[in-house]
């Protein structure tokens, strides 16, 4: 699965990051043998079969090393979404915690704490959830990279039998350079709780970011994760997201893909005990030169289990895209429901998008499907709207937009959708005319 190193691999160099990371001891001998590995292993290729539709080239002009702390101006979150005034913003720098840009709100009765602050504390072997899968599905070398540079992101523990009525957000800026922040959900028994998080970086900054988050849901827990991609056109993000769903409990992923030069979401999700479910929906935009791609694994394994994924692919210009989904169903999970539905848009003879569901069934008496579609606008509906008096270009935005609605009128809260809403609106043809159909 991996390629040889080269003398030229990205890694090269991150060993003299290591001695400036908080933890303890056994944390810097851990990341000096996890960066060892990564050596060993090499940076992805399209040779690698995860890998086979991103342009890893770009990795090979990237600085790596973690950010050093710099200044930041006064309006660096203005394209984030959702004031402070309508719910807690918690915002992380380069992966580090900035509270002169948070807004907590009381967070002294949120349960939010620091992935830094536990490092002296924890050991290596609580960093990732134990999610075993077929090593052809898994690859965990960004996520290893994560974890040797890691050094803070937030931390949420929710108690069984809480319901955290508002929003929390999480803010991911990247200034430039590398960024390696950590996330971990814990949703206790019974406990409900919507976290939104926005990844977004300072104006034009080159920057590298490879985001991990580990997920646990308790018995009959609830959880919205909303994540709103607006990168740059000189960034690169990778995030990596592993979910374990107890009986009975929701996990609700919903993802606007809309910015970076280059993004990629692997996003894998076990329902363990009969009851667990969850529920995918994502849009992923690629416009100009650039690519987006979402690979997710969902594995049923145990009976009475559900899984509805819902994708839509927008490719224009010279974007390229792809949606790599697979299903399994482990042996003895009857009962399982699922589904998969990809369709996927191409606006340009330069664009393109792979798509690619699959299913693997090892029990019987289970109900799956998936579905993939990849093609250009309906010619019968814009040569409908053409012959109501529109121009063209506000026909082929408009049928644009009804396409990626279905998904868009899934994330919540309403700022955040709003925000998502009029980010695909300016970016379609006709931008201004178009808003005035949608207001």
């Amino acid at each position: 699965m991996s390629a040889s190193p080269q003398a030229t691999s990205p890694l090269a160099g991150l060993a003299t990051a290591l001695p400036g990371l908080p933890g303890g001891a056994a944390w810097a001998e851990w990341r000096r043998s996890a960066l060892e590995r990564l050596l060993a292993a090499g940076f992805p290729t399209p040779r690698d079969e995860p890998w086979k539709y991103v342009n890893t080239r770009l990795l090979g002009r990237r600085d790596l090393a973690p950010a050093p702390p710099r200044p930041l101006p006064t309006d660096s979150l203005a394209a984030a979404p959702a004031p402070a005034a309508l719910f807690p913003r918690f915002v992380f720098v380069d992966g580090r915690f900035n509270a002169a840009l948070s807004h907590p709100l009381g967070s002294g009765e949120l349960p939010l704490s620091r992935f830094g602050e536990r490092l002296e504390a924890s050991t290596p072997g609580s960093l990732a959830l134990p999610l075993a899968g077929d090593p052809q599905d898994v690859d965990e070398r960004i996520r290893t990279l994560n974890a040797c540079l890691a050094a803070d992101g937030p931390v949420i523990v929710v108690p069984a039998g809480s319901r955290i009525a508002t929003h929390l957000h999480v803010v991911h800026l990247a200034t430039g350079g590398g960024a390696y922040p950590r996330t971990q959900i814990i949703v206790g028994a019974g406990s409900a709780l919507n976290v939104v998080e926005t990844h977004l970086s300072l104006g034009d900054a080159e920057a590298f970011v490879a985001a991990a988050t580990d997920i646990r849901l308790g018995e009959s827990a609830n959880l919205t994760h909303t994540s709103l991609q607006i990168h740059g056109a000189r960034s690169v993000l990778f995030d990596d997201v592993a979910v374990s769903v107890a009986a009975n409990a929701r996990y609700q992923h919903r993802l606007a893909a809309l910015g970076g030069q280059l993004g990629r979401v692997d996003l894998r999700v076990a329902l363990e005990a009969p009851g667990a479910r969850a529920e995918l929906a994502g849009l992923i935009f690629a416009d100009g030169g650039r690519e987006q791609h979402v690979r997710t694994l969902v594995e049923h394994r145990a009976g009475r289990t559900q899984s509805d994924q819902l994708y839509r692919g927008v490719a224009a210009e010279r974007g390229r895209g792809s949606y790599d989904g697979r299903v399994v169903v482990h042996p003895g999970a009857a009962k399982t429901e699922s589904r998969q539905s990809s369709r996927n848009l191409l606006l340009g003879r330069d664009a393109a998008f792979e798509s690619r569901p699959q299913l693997e069934i090892n029990a019987d008496d289970v109900k799956c499907s998936h579905g993939a579609t990849t093609g250009t606008l309906d010619e019968q509906m814009l040569f409908y709207l053409l012959t109501r008096g529109l121009e063209r270009d506000t026909a082929k935005a408009l049928l644009t937009y009804a396409f990626v609605r279905d998904v868009l009128r899934r994330v919540q809260p309403a700022s955040v959708e709003r925000a998502a809403e009029q980010r695909v609106l300016g970016r379609l043809p006709a931008a201004e005319l178009l808003k005035e159909f949608v207001a």
